[in-house]
């Protein structure tokens, strides 16, 4: 959230605020004169540095959790919350062979 906030040009206090009271990110962005597509392209980058850091995936299984990432995140920046209730995204890639191993990513902010 931390990235997120800083392309709003709030804080995360202010951010989680705005969005705890019933606005979607998306409707946070325009309201601070920021381009939804440009949101899009911080939370797309931020999960490609994620996942790059993870040494244990191979560059097919991460570029295919932020494809996934890409086709689920309209809803997630369109979507509203009623007050004090919890906001989220998130995303996985996990593969199986023998005893398996996976990886996942999330997003949320909760009032604390």
């Amino acid at each position: 959230m931390v990235a997120i906030a800083s392309y709003l040009g709030l804080s995360r206090t202010e951010l989680q605020d705005r969005v705890q009271s019933g606005g979607s990110l998306a409707d946070v962005a325009e309201a601070q004169g920021k381009s939804v597509s440009g949101l899009k392209d911080v939370i797309l980058s931020q999960q490609r540095t994620t996942l790059d850091s993870n040494t244990t995936l191979s560059s097919d299984d991460g570029e295919a959790a932020v494809e996934q990432m890409r086709s689920r995140i309209d809803p997630m920046l369109n979507a509203t919350h009623t007050p004090g209730e919890g906001m989220g995204m998130g995303s996985g890639v996990g593969m199986h062979s023998g005893a398996g191993m996976g990886v996942g990513m999330g997003l949320g902010m909760a009032r604390t």
